[in-house]
């Protein structure tokens, strides 16, 4: 019982007092002793109530409560933070993106000459830094062509992953590989399966030529374990030049005429 139903308890019993005082003398005995008990009662439940409040709110803030968990003294949870957490191959990663003019040379066999296109490439990197995305635009044989290609660094495989897909085909192409510890050489590896249901091996190497410029080349194994060259592809940064230096011509100088 709460305090403000004590208080309106006295307050009637004084109310029956005052009543009882006007008329007999036994009966103000009676109500005196029924107002006696009911204060009584009612100051018991008061503390009865008091005390339980006091020992819930005793066991809330229990001492021997287990605390929350610290996540840099639990090793798992640490190391779990560790392989979420964008590091120094996704910097390097980072220096693809932008926006791109691409030069592309396509042999069909060793014995044709390349058929060549050109592209242009968007590439950012998404997923707070961990994934690069590359949205490719051009050409192929004279048909529209369009790509997408995703590419990450696996913190738990220790390799850099990559798929890519394109408006030309319905397979998805995996690859696998690394990249120089100075991050300008990437070597991924890959399969792809041909229209007949065949599985050929491939590799890729893409190597910064210069602050802004970059090239990558596609290999598909052959018959006797040779590889051929496939693709070739040119990159440079829209804006960025072509990180070439450019010819210096030496002033011509005339050889002064001798008067006869």
């Amino acid at each position: 019982m709460d305090l403000k139903r004590t208080t309106a308890l006295i307050l009637a019993a004084g109310m029956c007092l005052s009543s009882a005082l006007a008329g007999d003398g036994d009966k103000v005995k009676d109500a005196m002793k029924d107002m006696q008990k009911q204060s009584q009662d009612a100051a018991t439940k008061a503390q009865d109530a008091a005390k339980k409040a006091a020992d819930d709110a005793k066991k809330a803030i229990d001492p021997k409560a287990p605390a929350a968990p610290d996540m840099n003294a639990d090793p798992k949870m640490a190391e779990m933070m560790a392989s979420m957490t964008p590091g120094e191959h996704h910097a390097h990663l980072a220096k693809f993106a932008g926006d791109w003019d691409v030069k592309s040379k396509m042999w069909m066999d060793e014995n044709t000459p390349p058929v060549e296109s050109t592209a242009t490439v968007n590439a950012k990197m998404e997923m707070g830094g961990r994934f690069l995305y590359i949205h490719y635009n051009g050409d192929m044989m004279g048909q529209p062509f369009k790509g997408v290609s995703m590419m990450g660094y696996n913190n738990n495989s220790k390799q850099h992953e990559s798929v890519w897909v394109d408006n030309m085909s319905t397979g998805i192409w995996y690859s696998t590989g690394s990249c120089s510890a100075d991050g300008k050489t990437y070597t991924m590896s890959g399969t792809f399966t041909e229209p007949d249901g065949t599985k050929k091996t491939t590799r890729e190497v893409t190597s910064w030529t210069g602050p802004d410029t970059y090239t990558m080349e596609f290999f598909e194994n052959i018959a006797g374990g040779k590889e051929r060259k496939m693709m070739e592809l040119s990159y440079t940064r829209k804006g960025g030049g072509n990180d070439t230096k450019p010819e210096i011509k030496k002033p011509e100088t005339k050889k002064p005429e001798i008067s006869k």
